[in-house]
């Protein structure tokens, strides 16, 4: 478990200081996939590098697994980075190296005490890359350069994977094969997961949870449904502007089905049980990674909207009042 306890980062300079972060609390559980969603500026990477040790916190405490991080000795630093994998988003690679010793390095630096060569092998092989292990990084797409990364960062059984950026260099096909390896891998691991990221697609697709940051602050901690469903801050709804349905017309409803009630007839059942008739305006449906939300937006008509409204939502169809 990750623990991030009144965390504030400040730069000082001539004139003023910069406050990359103020009071920053945060707690990331075992096994979970975890977004730090936000534009360029609000912190998300200051909040990285603090986590895993690159730069100390002006004020506040880092805690894994329950013990405070003494920043101010190397010793514990490398222990918490052995159980910490990196993922960045220029790949960062070592150019005049193969493949194959790319994954070995943080293998040697680490002492790994079984085969290496073994576990080199299971690591291509979970990447995809069993072909590509004599190969240097100049020969290999973006993805590939990815994948060896993250065989790369996964050399030490880590417990947790801190992904910089992990798919913003890269197009969105190879991206979401990317997005694809990271879910089969935290299926198979059950390593712990956090995705830096200022992309909405990502969010959607890998986490189950998204912390929304502004101006080093975290302004929404909340489950990925909720956000789509319920965004509470101004930069969350400004990040889900493309997800809207842009209208200038009132009396809108918005509809939300999720995947348990989306096969049943409720509304069609609601139509003819209150004698209203029903205008859909524009329907969208959004798979996040675990299921799958539909939307419809709506107009009303008829003199028992309001018992149809309340039919609907004690058939778990939530109506929210849209324009």
């Amino acid at each position: 478990m990750i623990e991030l306890k009144h965390i504030s980062k400040s730069y000082p300079n001539k004139k003023t200081t910069f406050h990359a972060l103020e009071d920053v609390n945060l707690t990331i559980q075992p096994g979970e996939i975890v977004g730090i969603l936000g534009y360029s500026g609000a912190g998300k990477s200051t909040l990285v590098r603090i986590i895993n040790g690159l730069i100390e916190p002006s004020k506040g405490v880092v805690s894994i697994d329950g013990h405070d991080l003494d920043l101010h000795k190397q010793q514990a630093i490398d222990r918490m980075r052995h159980t910490i994998g990196m993922i960045f988003q220029h790949f960062n690679l070592i150019h005049s190296m193969t493949v194959y010793d790319n994954i070995k390095l943080p293998l040697d630096i680490a002492k790994y005490p079984q085969d290496k060569d073994k576990r080199i092998l299971e690591l291509l092989s979970l990447v995809g890359l069993s072909d590509k292990k004599d190969m240097y990084p100049k020969s290999l797409s973006g993805g590939e350069r990815q994948r060896v990364g993250i065989a790369r960062a996964l050399a030490n059984h880590p417990k947790v994977l801190l992904c910089d950026e992990a798919t913003s260099a890269l197009d969105q096909k190879t991206a979401t094969d990317i997005l694809d390896l990271l879910k089969q891998i935290h299926q198979q691991t059950g390593v712990t997961i956090v995705f830096i990221t200022h992309q909405i697609e990502v969010v959607k697709a890998l986490c189950d949870r998204v912390v929304v940051m502004d101006g080093g602050r975290i302004v929404e901690d909340t489950p990925i449904k909720d956000l789509f469903v319920h965004p509470q801050s101004e930069v969350s709804k400004s990040l889900l502007q493309t997800f809207k349905y842009e209208t200038t017309e009132s009396d809108i409803y918005e509809l939300v089905y999720n995947h348990k009630n989306s096969n049943d007839t409720i509304l069609s059942d609601c139509i003819k049980q209150f004698h209203i008739d029903v205008n859909i305006k524009y329907a969208k449906t959004l798979a996040l990674k675990s299921e799958t939300i539909g939307f419809l937006y709506v107009q009303f008509f008829g003199q028992q909207t309001e018992d149809a409204i309340a039919y609907l939502k004690a058939h778990q169809v939530e109506v929210n009042r849209y324009a």
